[in-house]
Order: structure tokens, then C-alpha cells, then sequence
């Protein structure tokens, strides 16, 4: 066997894979004499089938089988003992597609376009000011957390009129311009809640309304949420802006949340038996949550921000064409369309990716067993957390789920992901120069926004 790597240039190269029937006839005897022992045929004994008829039968696809078996295994062998840093997988180049001679064996040459990643360059610390922002939290914003559980832990009752605190449940049908239901129009069923409508005029209509009542309005137009309304009236492929039009909504049932006391019983139930005893301690951990929550957000600024300025620097180039070919391959959904919307943003994220493991190996970065299990840990109670259940969680079961978690390579393989791309976070927190920026919530949200429109 002999393997040669054409390098076309510094991103792309062809990997050839050459055998002689010395190489694959072994294998290809050994499986025959396999099959032998198991095969059936009319006139003959389980196991007794001459080995020229099992030959005939199964030859080929046998010869098939070793032959990219070994070749796969070959060419997984040389990129590992040559520590090749590929993108994506070898892609077999279409002349490989030959027709197999089982009556007389040949040598074969396999051929793939292999794709090799850039080399990074990076001079840290980047000669860079970051701006870190100190997002402040008000009290209006503890105040609506709290109504906010309020509503979550009170209890559900099914009034007959309507009011600003219901939700409806109810179907949608399309009218026309006579306002009358559209036969064959667009039509579904959905729960709305009656704040979300942003027009006041519309929003009004659905105030002291009970069950059987309809009313008129334009779901586009007046709630003004692509995602609520795409949610509200069941679109599932096409353009929101298809269904800026009236439509009939008739109310089959209205609910209403009674807001919980503020109690132990509540405090209780948010945050576990006696961690909170009064309003005070109570508004303290809220504010305590949300200046995380705060912090999250002001880190994912900066960490983009920092992935701007590097992924500068670096000036990364990437096989793009193989790199589209083969995503096009390894997914076979993917549009032409999708991939060219998509695809920027994909290599970027891989372009980060190189960069970060450049960064994660130069500083010789590792992870333990016990931080991929204490990420499960916090990630499982962060989810009781966010559903108001973390009283069901006791230490016994949330160990239970912390092992089933870690049990599965693929959830530890995205732990691992998560916690390299924040060992590199802080490394690079620590060596950058910082200008620290008090903000208050509603200005920070209506930066990023900005922000993330000009990207």
C-alpha cells in the first residue's frame, strides 16, 4: 500500500490511497471463508456451499466492503501519524466511482480532496481597548421579576369575562374585505395573550369580551412580533408580511392567573424551604439573579467584541469551496439557498474556532473529569431553576442526572466545547486592557441591537 499527498496549495490537497491485490486479498478470503460458514443455498447444507458459488455470489460486494473498510482505515491512519489539522471529512473525488473486477484483481488507486485548516498567527495582548459594560439593575426591573413569578406560582382560574390580566384561547380565520370568513382562507387555533397585542385599539376590543364573542383585527399589524404572530397563526414556511390582513379570532376559552401571595409558601417554592424569609431577602435574590443574568450579557459583548478584533488580526483563510461541497454532502437538506445565506456565518464560527484552539493549546489548557461533571451539575439545577422547580431537586437525584448526563459522549463532547471557549474567555479577560461602562438595562439592550444590526 502506498499513500501520497498532492498539496495543491497551502489549503487543499489531494490524498491518494494505492493497493495492490496483496494489500486487500487476505481480507477479502478471510470474509469469503466467513461467509462460507453461514450461507444458504437450495441443494446444499447450511455451511457446505462451495466456496467458488459463495464467490459468485457475494465476491463483489465483499471485495466492496474490505476495500473502502481498508482504505477508510488508511487514510484516518496517515492524517493522525502526520497530524494533519483537516476541515470537514476527505471527500472520495468522482473518478473513484470505477467498476470492480472480481474475475481478475487489480491494483486500485483511491483518490480524496482533503481540506487543510489555515495556520494561526496571533500577537497577544491585542493593542486594543475592550469596552466591558456594567449593566445596573433598577428596581422597575425587580419589580416586574417579581410580578412575573407572581403570575408563574399563582393559581389558574377561567373567568367569564375578560380583562388585561386573561389569555384566550381561540381560532383564527382569514376575512375578507367585507369581513366576512374567507372560505378556504388561512385558518388556526392558538392561546394569545391579550397584553402582547401592541396596538391599544385592537388590544381594547378583547377587553370584557367572553366565550363565543369574535373579534376583528390584523395579528400582523397589531401585535408586531414576528415570532408571536408566526406562533399565533401556525406559519410555518413563507413570509410573516403574506399575512398582514384582517382576521377573525372567536374566543373557545379564557384563562386568568391569580398571583401568588408573597408568603413563605412562595419563597418556598422559588427558591426551596426556608433559603428566603421575608420580602426584603426575597427582592435581594432577585436582584442578585438578574445582576448575573446582567453579567452574562455584558460578557457575551465583550467575548464578541474580542472575537472581532482577533478574528481581524488572524485573517483567517478557509477552503471555501470544499468546505460548501462538503456541507452540501454531509447534509442533505441544506438548500443552495440556505448555504448561501448561512455559510458566512458558519465560517466565522469556524474560523473562531481555530483561533480558540490555537489559544487553548499554546497555553496548555486542560479539562478534568470533575469539571465536566460540575457543569452538568449546574447546567441540570439551572434548568430547575428557570422552571421554579428547584424544590423537586434533591442531592440524590441530581446526581442520578449528572451521571446519565456525563454518560453520553455527545453531551460531554458540547461540555467540553462550552468549557474550552470559556478557559480561552478568561484567559483573554485577564491580559486585555478593559474601559469598565455603567449602563443602564434599556441602553445596553438598545446598543447590542444596533450593534448586531450593522453586523
Amino acid at each position: 500500500m502506498n499513500i501520497l499527498q498532492e498539496n495543491i496549495d497551502t489549503l487543499n490537497a489531494v490524498l491518494k490511497v494505492q493497493l495492490t491485490p496483496e494489500d486487500y486479498k487476505p481480507q477479502v478470503d478471510d470474509a469469503i471463508r466467513k461467509y462460507k460458514k453461514k450461507a444458504s443455498m437450495p441443494g446444499f447444507r447450511p455451511g457446505h456451499v462451495p466456496e467458488n458459488l459463495v464467490r459468485k455470489m457475494y465476491g463483489k460486494s465483499v471485495l466492496v466492503d474490505e476495500l473502502n473498510r481498508i482504505v477508510a482505515d488508511s487514510v484516518d491512519k496517515f492524517i493522525t501519524d502526520n497530524k494533519l489539522n483537516v476541515l470537514g471529512n476527505p471527500m472520495p473525488k468522482p473518478d473513484n466511482d470505477f467498476e470492480m473486477n472480481w474475475d481478475k484483481p487489480e491494483n486500485f488507486e483511491f483518490a480524496f480532496d482533503l481540506a487543510l485548516a489555515p495556520e494561526v498567527n496571533l500577537s497577544l495582548p491585542p493593542s486594543h481597548t475592550f469596552t466591558a459594560y456594567d449593566v445596573q439593575v433598577e428596581e422597575k426591573s425587580i419589580d416586574e421579576e417579581i410580578d412575573k413569578l407572581a403570575r408563574r406560582f399563582g393559581n389558574y382560574t377561567s373567568p367569564e369575562v375578560t380583562d388585561a390580566d386573561c389569555s384566550v384561547y381561540g381560532t383564527f380565520r382569514e376575512v375578507d374585505a367585507a369581513r366576512n370568513v374567507l372560505e378556504g382562507g388561512h385558518t388556526h387555533q392558538a392561546f394569545m395573550t391579550i397584553n402582547n397585542i401592541a396596538n391599544e385599539t385592537a388590544r381594547n376590543k378583547f377587553y370584557g369580551v367572553k366565550v363565543s364573542d369574535s373579534i376583528i383585527f390584523n395579528p400582523v399589524a397589531d401585535i408586531r412580533i414576528e415570532s408571536e404572530v408566526k406562533y399565533l397563526l401556525g406559519i410555518k414556511e413563507g413570509n410573516v408580511s403574506d399575512y398582514d390582513k384582517d382576521f377573525e379570532f372567536t374566543i373557545e376559552r379564557i384563562n386568568k392567573v391569580e398571583k401568588a401571595e408573597f408568603n413563605q409558601a412562595l419563597f418556598d417554592q422559588v427558591y426551596g424551604e426556608n433559603v428566603v424569609t421575608d420580602i426584603a431577602s426575597f427582592r435581594e435574590k432577585i436582584r442578585g439573579e438578574i445582576a448575573q443574568g446582567y453579567g452574562y450579557e455584558s460578557e457575551n459583548s465583550l467575548r464578541h467584541e474580542m472575537e472581532d478584533v482577533l478574528l481581524k488580526e488572524a485573517n483567517l483563510t478557509l477552503p471555501d469551496e470544499f468546505l460548501k461541497r462538503w456541507l452540501k454532502q454531509s447534509n442533505e437538506k441544506i438548500t443552495d439557498e440556505q448555504l448561501v445565506n448561512e455559510y458566512h456565518q458558519y465560517a466565522r464560527d469556524l474560523k473562531w474556532r481555530l483561533i480558540e484552539n490555537k489559544i487553548y493549546a499554546d497555553q496548555n489548557m486542560t479539562i478534568n473529569k470533575e469539571e465536566i461533571e460540575n457543569y452538568a451539575r449546574t447546567m441540570i439545577i439551572d434548568q430547575y431553576m428557570r422552571y421554579g422547580q428547584a424544590h423537586m431537586l434533591d442531592e440524590e437525584k441530581l446526581k442520578e442526572m449528572t451521571i446519565k448526563y456525563v454518560s453520553n459522549q455527545e453531551s460531554v463532547q458540547r461540555i467540553v466545547e462550552s468549557l474550552s471557549g470559556r478557559k480561552v474567555f478568561e484567559y483573554l479577560n485577564q491580559i486585555v486592557t478593559k474601559d469598565v461602562k455603567k449602563i443602564a438595562h434599556e441602553e445596553y439592550v438598545d446598543l447590542m441591537s444596533r450593534h448586531k444590526h450593522q453586523h
